[in-house]
This record gives structure tokens, C-alpha cells and sequence, in this order.
């Protein structure tokens, strides 16, 4: 293992024994525009980077204000005001059905509900 880490290898054998990863840690130049997130994500085999996006829609739902991850969940029907802070951290004003609908901040952690699977963003 020390003979990996001395060259820079062990990301990659560690993501290649993992499977799917947390995108935030194998993907670079995050970023998002309306409900499509972006990024460019290593590759397993090679550790190539690959230019990735993804649907937000696809991954998460607003569940009584809060966001979580549920596929097809198309929180943008009921989320406003959304934006990424740093690499993974997603925040949105999301009508409450429990309270009157209004509408009240929220933040999730993507790294939960999107992976990065062979350089490809998934929910």
C-alpha cells in the first residue's frame, strides 16, 4: 500500500475496490445551473476525468420542507431560490406542507444521493 500512496494510486484502487463513490471526492469543477449539476468525475480504470451532469430532479424530493433524496422526486415543483454552496452542500426555500405551505430554508448534503459511478454522475 505504501508503494500506491508514493505514486498517487491509492484514490484509485480505493474507488475501484468501493464501487459508485461520493461524487464531492472523485469529482472536480463542481457546479450547477437550475436543476442540472455539473462536474468533470474520475473515471475508475484510469482515473481519467469525464464531463458529467445530471438532473437534480432524478435524485431529490422536498419532504415537508426539507429536502432528501428520493429518485424522481422532482423538488423543483415546490423549491425555490436553490443553490450550491461549495461542493455539496444544496440549500432551498421549500413549501411545508405541514405548515400553511410556506416556505422555509433547507440544506442537503448531495454527497448522500448522488455517486460517481465510472465518471458518470448517479443518483
Amino acid at each position: 500500500m505504501l508503494f500506491l500512496k508514493a505514486l498517487g494510486l491509492l484514490p484509485f484502487v480505493a474507488m475501484a475496490l468501493a464501487g459508485p463513490s461520493k461524487f464531492a471526492n472523485t469529482c472536480r469543477n463542481i457546479d450547477g445551473d437550475g436543476t442540472t449539476l455539473r462536474a468533470q468525475c474520475q473515471e475508475r480504470k484510469d482515473g481519467q476525468l469525464r464531463f458529467s451532469n445530471i438532473d437534480l430532479n432524478r435524485c431529490i424530493k422536498n419532504d415537508k420542507g426539507k429536502l432528501k433524496c428520493g429518485k424522481n422526486g422532482h423538488y423543483s415543483g415546490s423549491c425555490i431560490n436553490c443553490s450550491l454552496r461549495g461542493t455539496a452542500d444544496f440549500t432551498c426555500h421549500c413549501r411545508d406542507s405541514e405548515r400553511n405551505h410556506d416556505y422555509v430554508a433547507t440544506t442537503l448534503d448531495l454527497n448522500k444521493c448522488i455517486s460517481n459511478d465510472h465518471g458518470e454522475l448517479r443518483c
